[in-house]
């Protein structure tokens, strides 16, 4: 009797790994797509919260106009980053009236949301 496999059966193997990773493979991207969503949105958020927090501080909207200022005082420790590559920008803060907000539009032009509140 012959010891080994048949071409057969390794062909068989290889469509059942090809199939399980077929079935596996886009669950997997859309959670990671879904992670770095969370993961920028929860970003924004926190340097909105920072500068809310900045404004009540020091009640002047041009201390609390970049993110370098937020670092600087210490309302946020390192600038957090959004996974799509694309920088923070803040929108507004110029005047005594205008409180600074990060503008997302930027941040999910190529990788739109779906279903997430990111306002």
């Amino acid at each position: 009797m012959k010891k080994g496999f048949t071409l057969v059966e390794l062909l068989v193997v290889l469509v059942v790994i090809g199939v399980i990773v077929g079935l596996i493979l886009p669950n997997t991207l859309r959670a990671i797509e879904e992670a770095n969503e969370r993961e920028c949105t929860s970003s924004i958020r926190a340097i909105n919260t920072a500068i809310q927090l900045c404004y009540t501080t020091t009640r002047d909207a041009t201390d609390c106009a970049a993110i370098a200022d937020l670092e600087s005082d210490g309302f946020i420790d390192d600038e957090p980053t959004c996974p799509f590559g694309v920088d923070y920008t803040l929108d507004g803060g110029g005047s005594e009236d205008e409180v600074a907000r990060v503008e997302t539009d930027d941040h999910f032009a190529t990788w739109p949301p779906r279903g997430i509140d990111h306002e």
